[in-house]
Parts: C-alpha cells; structure tokens; sequence
C-alpha cells in the first residue's frame, strides 16, 4: 500500500513521500543527517496518530480479539504491542487535539503517551500540555506534566493516589534472543516497600560475596539475582531459604543404550544446560512419561475423569509447549477436550490440546478449528477463512473445554 492512502487530506502528501523516498545517507554531510531524521520523525508522528485512528475505528466496531487479530495481521506486531496500540489508542481517542497535533506532526509519538497517561491519572488542561509538548523534550515534557497534575489536584493527593492504585500492572514477556523481560508500575508506597525489600537483600547477597571474594558481579546483575530470589525462595527454619511452592516442569530423555538423560530442557522445548539441570534436579519430584520419538505424543498417561490429573497434564505442556494457537505460555492454558467430555470424548492425549482462555474462545464462538499439520503433526488453530489441509480431516472446537 502506498503510503498516500493513508493519510488525510490536510497532510500533504508529497512531502510524505519525498521523506519516504530512499535516499543514499553515505551521501550526506552532518546537516543533511539531521534533516533526514527531523523528516522521518514527522512521517513516524503521521504514521502513529493515524494509525490510532484506525484502531480506535476498529474497536468501535468489533470485539477485542479482532482487533487484535487485525493488529497481528495488518501491523505483523507481537500480542503485546497489540494490545499496547490498542490501549493509547483508547487514550487518544478521548483526546481528539492531541491525536491530531500528532498526525500534525506538532507533537512526537512518546510526547502523546505521556498525555494519554496522565489523562487517566488525573486532571489535564490539554490545550496547555500541548502547548507545553510542542517546545519541550519529552523528558522534560514528563516533568512539567507531573507538576501540572499535582497542582490541579488539590485533595492532599489522595485521588491521585488511587489513581496510581489503579494504574499497577505488571507483565513478563519473552525478548527476541530468549532472554525474559519483567515489566512493573507500583504506586510509590508499594514500590518504597519493594525497593527496601529488593535493596535489603542486594545489600546481603553482596556481603555474603563479599566474604567469599566474589565483589567481581556487577551491581546489575546482583540486582537481578536478588529479585529473582525474592520472588521464588521463601524463608525456612534456620534463616537457610528454600524454593516457593511452585511447579516448574523440567524434560529430558532417557538414552537406553548408554543409560543415561540427555537433551536437559524446559517444558516449552528451552534446552537447559547440564549442570543447571543437575541443580534444579536436586529439589524436583520424579515423574516418568513414556512418548512417542516421532510426535512426542504421550503413549499411556491418561484419566476417566474430565479434567487431566498431574501426570497428563504434564504431558499435554512437555508435547505442546504452551496454546496452540498463540504460543503462550503453559501456565496461562486449559486442557480443551477436541471432542466435548460430555459427547464421550475421553481425557486422554490425543484428544486434548492446550489453550488460552482468548484461543478457546476462538475455537467456541468464532469457528476455529483444531487441526492437526500434515508434516510436523504439532496441533495448531486453524480460523475459518483458511482451508483445511487437503490431506487432514478438521475437528471443529465447538464444544466445551
């Protein structure tokens, strides 16, 4: 698509396409450098406001799954930056001056996340932030607008308090080299209680280093060890810590020949190095699966009753990795019965796949179906406007979970 339809008729578009139009920047001094950036970034302020636009339009219509559908399609973006859009769109779409300074290009993207933020933390003059957005870094633009809120308050902060209340949220999401990214906003009591927790135990892992001549690890990264062992270690009898309650389901196969495990990995396919392996080992249950090499389809775990007992559970995440429809995680899925429980389909293996509650809606309200591939035999989701694989049969999820 060009990039003429989609703007509107008080954008011009040649200057659009002029900033668009491949340019050899080898070519260009240090001035010409600038330029160039300063008429990418106008075209990136275009693009996001009516991008938001668009999305707002969208969710006006239709539910939030399709939205989202349509954001993963159209934009080729993650799940979460979906819902990421769709959210300041949302804000924008309460904030008509400010959308349109941005396809106006008076104001940049991040300056309009600030404002769509604070309108949901509390009281804004918006044509005076904007005014202030238009001359100001955003940095410094985050600062003017906090003080502008708090003097607009007027009630000992109490409101904006809960406000910040109601705006916590937290998420953990997978980074494209595997690595994880833990993402949180607390209010300030909640994160005054955190940071002493998270500075306290920084604070004991570096002397407990310290004594044995590790000052060597890097604050960063003492930092995040101390989270990681706050969260999942409690304390024990003695001061000596012990791992939380959790169940974290660690595969590896068994060599019949050299008698001996190999390819340590977690459930969702990770491979774990050995001597990590051998250390999580040490605090694990043993719980024995046979598979199937080819599909790593479980042969005998199995139930006569509807809902998977630990072991099938624990199957259907080491063959399916997490939904089948979406990949997330294991932890965030049901065992969706292929054919419904009450129609007779057994709990067994092949007659159950794992989904998120947003997939199993697909399969019963919108006519996914759970299909079966041709060459891999991995299940996977198949929506309705694609065809079957011509050499699989379709099993249709309208049925209960």
């Amino acid at each position: 698509m060009e990039f003429g339809a989609l703007t509107r008729e008080n954008i011009a578009t040649d200057v659009c396409h002029s900033a668009l139009a491949a340019v050899d920047v080898r070519g260009l001094d240090a001035a010409g450098l600038d330029s160039r950036l300063r008429e990418l970034g106008r075209v990136q302020s275009r693009v996001s406001g009516l991008i938001a636009e668009v999305v707002a339009e969208k969710k006006r219509r239709s539910r939030v799954g399709e939205t989202v559908d349509g954001l993963l399609e159209g934009l080729r973006v993650s799940k979460g930056q979906a819902r990421r859009t769709m959210d300041e769109a949302a804000q924008l779409e309460k904030l008509r001056a400010t959308r349109d300074a941005l396809v106006d290009s008076r104001i940049t993207p991040e300056h309009a996340r600030i404002m769509g933020r604070a309108s949901e933390n509390g009281p804004m003059d918006e044509q005076k932030m904007l005014a202030a957005a238009e001359t100001e870094t955003p940095d410094q633009f985050r600062k003017t607008m906090t003080d502008h809120q708090n003097e607009l308050a007027g009630d000992d902060g109490e409101a904006r308090h809960e406000r910040q209340r109601q705006a916590r949220t937290a998420s953990f999401t997978e980074q494209d080299d595997g690595m994880w990214r833990l993402y949180a906003l607390f209010d300030p009591t909640a994160a005054a209680r955190i940071r002493k927790s998270l500075n306290a135990k920084t604070d004991a892992n570096w002397r407990f280093d310290n004594k044995r001549g590790r000052d060597h690890i890097s604050d960063r990264h003492r930092r995040a060890d101390a989270l990681e062992q706050l969260i999942t270690r409690q304390s024990a009898k003695g001061g000596k810590e012990q791992p939380q309650g959790t169940t974290l389901l660690l595969m590896a196969d068994y060599d019949l020949v050299d008698n001996k495990l190999g390819k340590p990995r977690l459930a969702d396919g990770t491979p774990l190095p050995a001597s990590e392996f051998h250390k999580l080992a040490c605090d694990a249950d043993i719980l024995c699966g046979l598979f199937r090499e080819a599909d790593s389809e479980p042969i005998w775990l199995g139930t006569t009753t509807r809902h998977p007992n630990f072991a099938l559970r624990a199957a259907l995440e080491a063959r399916d990795e997490g939904c089948i429809g979406c990949r997330v995680e294991p932890e965030w899925c049901i065992s969706h019965h292929i054919i419904e429980w009450q129609h007779g389909g057994p709990t067994q293996p092949d007659n159950l796949v794992l989904l998120c509650h947003p997939c199993h809606d697909k399969v019963h309200y919108n006519n996914w179906a759970v299909e079966r591939h041709p060459d891999t035999s991995r299940r996977y989701l198949r929506p309705p406007w694609q065809r079957p694989p011509s050499n699989a049969s379709s099993r249709n999820g309208q049925q209960n979970e």
